[in-house]
């Protein structure tokens, strides 16, 4: 047999590498887009994070939400023999498709939102926090101070288990020394009870239990009695509520060491310090699938097997997302921008890494908002958020075979070499 000539075997060698290129991208791309939530799961938690606004100063719990519509539904068609079915219907217009309301609770003096909801139909249970009663009150109080992450030891609680703290404070001995978060959050989370209460609410609901509302509400073919696998956990809220949520995610990662927790937020404000950052960074699964915290002598240490991640969705140039804009607050976890046309662009931990070859924000983007400032706060709108996501459907296809329908808004991070120099959300 005669030799190749030199020219086919370049050539070959050269068809070869392109073809190891080409695959390698492919299975970098699926296993990208893969990372992200699906679309569904990021519509369900915007509609979660829009809709728990609505509830402010109406109910009282999951049940007086149902009450309150009968009572709506019987003003506006005294005629109707079945009040409690059209209500129901109303209810789910309310909250996503398949969900059920576990719990519901508004304190006041905190100006603390929360609904805990449970999906028969995608599998997860997911807290959701609204905005603050009074901006002016939180961040007055909280924008310049920070406190330790967790429930305050000297908390007036009125639960007797929680007075002590020796069922709840334990869970926290693993966060790294020096790890500060906003205060003003920090307060709405954990104070009167509020973490223990969600805690105890979740532990039932994630194996198909009902919460303190003596039964759910809602849209639900479950067997309440257990289920075969716990559901997974979100966190989610708009504004002031997402910041609450990352807390919220945080805490859980620590009462479940082993399970797997996203926080899906929109327009959400800078929660802590640089440490907390970095230790918030450090729980994601592409960070080896391991928790971590610092031992006493500053090592760091493996302590469960789960992880928990946070995707910050933020809508154009929405101003509170480059807020507090005091030096040591700064972002963790991903930095979801959604630009005009559809477009979301994936950004690494917001600042991204370079050792990976992920692009962190452009130059501008924390300026960005001041630009034009009606803009920016129209952006923040929770309901804009919602039109958005429902005004651009995801055109990005999940490449596994066998989920041929899951969709995602974005499939990669924005790479070093492919990111624009400057911030633009057009």
């Amino acid at each position: 047999m005669l030799p190749r000539p030199p020219f086919i075997m370049r050539l070959t060698s050269v068809t070869v590498l392109q073809l190891l290129v080409l695959l390698m991208a492919s299975i970098t791309s699926a296993q990208s887009s893969h990372y992200f939530p699906d679309s569904q799961i990021v519509l369900d938690m915007a509609v979660l994070s829009h809709s728990v606004y609505h509830l402010r100063k109406k109910v009282q719990s999951c049940h007086t939400l149902i009450n309150l519509l009968q009572e709506e539904m019987a003003h506006e068609s005294s005629s109707s023999n079945n009040q409690t079915d059209e209500a129901q219907d109303i209810y789910q217009r309310l909250l996503p498709n398949g969900t059920e309301c576990l719990h519901y609770h508004h304190d006041y003096s905190l100006g603390t939102q929360v609904l805990v909801v449970r999906s028969s139909l995608h599998k997860y249970v997911a807290v959701a926090y609204a905005g603050t009663d009074d901006w002016n009150t939180m961040l007055k109080d909280g924008e310049i101070f920070t406190s330790d992450f967790g429930p305050n030891p000297t908390d007036n609680s009125t639960n007797d288990d929680v007075q002590d703290n020796n069922n709840i404070s334990p869970i926290f001995q693993g966060v790294p020394e020096g790890v500060r978060v906003h205060r003003g959050f920090n307060s709405a989370v954990f104070d009167n009870d509020g973490f223990h209460t969600i805690l105890n609410c979740i532990s039932s609901a994630r194996l198909g239990g009902n919460c303190d509302d003596n039964g759910s509400v809602g849209d639900t073919n479950m067997d309440t009695h257990s289920l075969s696998s716990p559901y997974q956990l979100f966190t989610t809220g708009h504004s002031l509520g997402a910041a609450d949520s990352v807390l919220l995610g945080a805490a859980l990662h620590l009462a479940y060491p082993n399970e797997k927790i996203r926080s899906i937020n929109f327009g959400c404000p800078k929660v802590g310090n640089i440490k907390w950052s970095f230790w918030i960074d450090s729980l994601q699964p592409d960070k080896g699938g391991q928790t971590t915290a610092s031992s006493d002598d500053g090592d760091i240490k493996k302590s469960g097997s789960g992880s928990f991640e946070i995707f910050r969705f933020v809508n154009k140039i929405d101003l509170v997302p480059r807020l507090p804009e005091l030096l040591w607050f700064t972002h963790a976890g991903h930095t979801l921008q959604m630009s005009v046309g559809g477009d979301i662009r994936a950004y690494y931990d917001h600042l991204g890494n370079e050792d990976l070859g992920y692009a962190g924000v452009p130059f501008g983007w924390e300026a960005a908002a001041y630009a034009f400032l009606p803009g920016a706060l129209a952006s923040h709108i929770s309901k804009h958020y919602v039109e958005y996501l429902e005004f651009y459907p995801p055109n990005q296809p999940s490449t596994n075979s066998s989920n041929v329908s899951t969709l995602y808004y974005v499939r990669d991070f924005e790479r070093v070499e492919d990111n624009a120099q400057v911030y633009s959300y057009a």
